[in-house]
């Protein structure tokens, strides 16, 4: 069953990550979860301005990184 991810959860997993960059995929092992279960929280923590894509990586994958909000 897919657990439902918040946006403070994936916040808090960017953080403890403690990384200046990160893809979603990294927050999803630190979570125990997989990518598609972050899509909620996710979604939510760009369209609050917490978090911002920075670029793709040579593999076409988002990097992503926390603002200073």
């Amino acid at each position: 069953m897919a657990k439902t991810i918040t946006q403070e959860q994936v916040v808090g997993a960017a953080e403890e990550l403690g990384q200046e960059e990160f893809t979603r995929g990294q927050l999803a092992e630190k979570l125990g979860v997989k990518t598609t279960e972050l899509k909620q929280g996710f979604k939510a923590a760009r369209e609050s301005e917490r978090l911002e894509k920075v670029r793709d990586d040579e593999e076409g994958k988002g990097i992503f990184r926390l603002t200073e909000k």
